[in-house]
């Protein structure tokens, strides 16, 4: 039986509507899977709804006939391989919704998507974990100006590690620690910025070795009570992640296992800590995280940082790492 959406709900969802971002491979989805074993909130596969929201907006408001721009950007979002149609959601029923609360512009749809999640699975608060968003945090904001930001961080060797795992990680430790630092320098903006009501910093290490504690400080963050159950996430029926994203996923379906946030040490090689230490810079010990013994010159820097970069050439030119979802900024209307 379908639920029939209200301007109240869409109020609610907009009211209590929170993001999770930071660095991938930042234990972003074990947080995903803790929040959503609460009664109250629900959290659902990443969207990426912000890397071309403003792109669809900007197309949308060149658009005479919005009605039809609404039906073709729901005929991209559900007939082909996106992140929004991993949310699971009926076609036909978000297109009715949409038309009956006189919905067009993609912000407003996209709000209509977490509601219509949300109110399926009976929760009171939705949230979005999409940890690239991190550098789309002002649009956000923009969209939504009560929302509230929790961004995530790793140990940049542990996150260059989990990257190579992943399939569709970088294999280079150095394009990933830059981009790290990329997203800590948006943090420390972020932090400079935005009220402590509103933005909070979580690191991954934390969260695995207190778990209760860091749950306790996210709930009060968003308001809720904590809840025992969280602790157990593993146990949960709401996966949180699409049926494609398993295989790196599935972790979350255990108990925390903390030697995994060690693995770097062995499994990198000394020449790799090396390189991510000197690109992370001084965000590595800003963040928390101390340096290794291993150091490099500026010719063998040099040398090992090429012999890695091209590792990420290779594989952008053999689209080894592509997911196969359809590319949003390729989304057009005539």
């Amino acid at each position: 039986m379908s639920i029939q959406i209200t301007q109240s709900d869409l109020q609610q969802t907009q009211d209590r509507l929170f993001f999770i971002v930071g660095t991938s491979r930042s234990g972003s989805t074990l947080l995903q899977s803790m929040l959503s074993s609460h009664r109250e909130i629900v959290i659902p596969p990443e969207t990426h709804f912000f890397h071309s929201a403003a792109d669809l907006e900007q197309k949308y408001s060149n658009c005479e006939n919005r009605e039809g721009f609404k039906n073709r950007l729901f005929d991209f979002w559900y007939d082909q391989k996106t992140r929004l149609r991993d949310l699971g959601l009926d076609k036909k029923e978000a297109l009715s919704q949409a038309k009956e609360l006189k919905l067009t512009a993609p912000t407003d749809l996209f709000n209509l998507q977490l509601t219509m999640y949300r109110k399926e699975r009976d929760k009171d608060i939705v949230g979005e974990k999409t940890p690239r968003h991190i550098l789309q945090v002002p649009a956000i904001l923009k969209a939504y100006p009560n929302a509230k930001i929790i961004s995530m961080f790793r140990d940049p060797r542990a996150t260059a590690w989990s990257e190579i795992k992943a399939h569709f990680g970088s294999p280079s430790v150095y394009v990933t620690t830059r981009r790290w630092r990329e997203y800590v320098e948006m943090h420390q903006q972020l932090q400079n910025e935005l009220p402590k009501n509103q933005y909070m910093m979580l690191r991954y290490q934390d969260l695995i070795e207190d778990s209760e504690e860091m749950l306790k400080r996210i709930c009060g963050f968003l308001g809720v009570d904590f809840q025992p159950q969280m602790l157990e996430y593993y146990k949960r029926e709401e996966r949180g992640f699409a049926e494609g994203e398993k295989d790196w996923k599935k972790g979350t379906l255990k108990p925390i296992q903390k030697n995994k946030n060690e693995e770097w040490k062995s499994a990198l090689k000394p020449w790799q800590i090396a390189l991510v230490e000197r690109t992370a810079g001084s965000e590595l010990e800003e963040m928390g995280y101390r340096k290794s013994e291993y150091s490099l010159s500026f010719s063998k820097n040099l040398f090992y940082q090429c012999l890695d970069f091209s590792r990420s050439i290779r594989a952008t030119l053999t689209g080894a790492r592509k997911e196969g979802y359809a590319d949003p900024d390729k989304f057009k209307f005539k």
